[in-house]
């Protein structure tokens, strides 16, 4: 393939899917625009601390929507279309069980996670409600997670797409309606988002169906289809992959958590400015992840069709435009960060605080590309152990980074910690890379 239709390809997959994720931030800029906007700063501070007990929990598990995409793209290379129903229907199997899990876990949950917060006592109450509201839609978010991935897998973004645009869209307007039109808080935003995740599950499984009925000639749920579901060498390759996703993913969940955490204890003020900044630094992430998807798949199917030559060009090409769209970013950012800003919240302190971080913001783009891409490439060779091992070694430098820079400069020694944190998940990756080659 020549490099030309290698970059349409890329972009075919990668335009859905950055449109995709950035709707995913766009939803906590919502609910950080209608809390910003009452009268209290302890709405905004509320909703940043439940949503951080959904990320760590829903974060955790997100191997469920990289594993989808590892595994269903190398099948879709290797031509192996029988087995490609039943990757979505083990992983969904695992996601059901897991949200439940969660559901009934949630009162031990909230107790550790807010007993470390330092919160304020009303900022905590309105957490822990917005949590337990939350906790509900846990069993259809992850079975979001796994028709997302196996959409992307399949090279169907455009689909993946439409599922999370039906989320975010009726979530807004639930929202809306739940605050402004019955006069709710953040149970009302809880709510909003635990009904449009529901009804996204309902469209992902009405997509995959239609999508299992063309591979293979019948129903997702058909007897045949689900010949081998329970394979258990099957299920080896999957738990193996997830157990090294999920170590991956609790390290970086919890280093997120250790972020808003500290930032509680500083002050309400700190925690409700960086609660701002990084929903901003969540757009940039999920928008820069469209590109690392697009790796995802082009990189799962080489490795499919064992193609060394091919790998290299997917790599290149999807970098290239990722580091393109990293520097535009950064620009935005600079041009228009504080106007941002000033939409979010109206609240004088708040936003004189988040003025003075901003900085940070605008060079995370270029440092944190590196680390979004790489993880792309790797999860589409399903080389789980590598990110893993370069996950944990990235977490001890942030706790060494906190210790030594955080009582020297408070909240900006809190961002540094964060930006040497991406510095060295790239770093470890990159050292990492060459042995991909030999395993394809």
């Amino acid at each position: 393939m020549t490099e030309k239709a290698l970059s349409r390809q890329m972009w075919q997959i990668a335009l859905p899917a950055i449109i995709t994720n950035i709707s995913i931030p766009l939803l906590g800029l919502v609910d950080a625009y209608i809390m910003g906007h009452l009268p209290d700063p302890r709405y905004l501070g509320a909703i940043a601390l439940g949503a951080m007990v959904i990320s760590i929990l829903y974060n955790s598990v997100n191997f469920l929507r990289m594993a989808t995409t590892g595994f269903t793209a190398q099948a879709r290379g290797r031509e192996e279309q029988a087995s490609i129903p039943r990757i979505y229907l083990r992983a969904s199997l695992c996601a059901v069980a897991i949200g439940i899990f969660f559901i009934l876990m949630q009162w031990p949950v909230a107790a550790i996670t807010f007993s470390l917060t330092g919160a304020e006592h009303n900022v905590e109450n309105l957490a822990r409600e917005y949590f337990m509201i939350r906790i509900w839609g846990a069993p259809f978010a992850l079975m979001n997670f796994v028709a997302v991935g196996w959409l992307l897998g399949l090279h169907k973004a455009k689909q993946a797409l439409w599922i999370q645009l039906l989320m975010n869209i009726s979530n807004i307007l639930f929202n809306i309606f739940f605050v402004y039109g019955l006069g709710m808080d953040v149970d009302g935003v809880a709510l909003g988002t635990v009904l449009s995740e529901i009804l996204a599950a309902i469209l992902a499984f009405r997509i995959i169906s239609g999508h299992s009925t063309r591979i293979v000639g019948r129903s997702i749920w058909h007897a045949n289809t689900r010949v081998g579901l329970f394979d258990r060498t099957e299920f080896i390759k999957l738990f193996a992959l997830n157990r090294d996703i999920f170590i991956r993913t609790s390290c970086l969940t919890g280093s997120m958590a250790a972020f808003t955490i500290l930032g509680a204890n500083m002050s309400t003020g700190i925690l409700a400015a960086n609660a701002i900044l990084m929903n901003l630094q969540m757009v940039t992430s999920y928008g820069l992840d469209g590109f690392a998807q697009a790796a995802e798949v082009l990189v799962g199917k080489e490795i499919g069709q064992k193609s060394h030559k091919g790998l290299q060009k997917a790599v290149i090409i999807s970098s290239k435009w990722a580091l393109a769209m990293a520097g535009l970013i950064s620009l935005i950012y600079l041009i228009f960060g504080e106007m941002f800003i000033n939409g979010l919240t109206n609240i004088p302190d708040v936003r004189n605080t988040a003025e003075q971080y901003l900085l940070w913001v605008i060079v995370l783009p270029l440092i944190s590309i590196w680390s979004f891409q790489l993880d792309g490439i790797f999860i589409g060779a399903t080389a789980g152990k590598y990110m893993r091992n370069g996950m944990v070694l990235s977490t001890m430098a942030y706790i060494a980074s906190l210790a030594l820079f955080l009582p020297m400069w408070e909240n900006h020694g809190l961002w540094l910690s964060y930006c040497v944190f991406m510095i060295v998940r790239a770093v470890t990756l990159a050292i990492s890379y060459p042995k991909l080659v030999p395993e394809t």
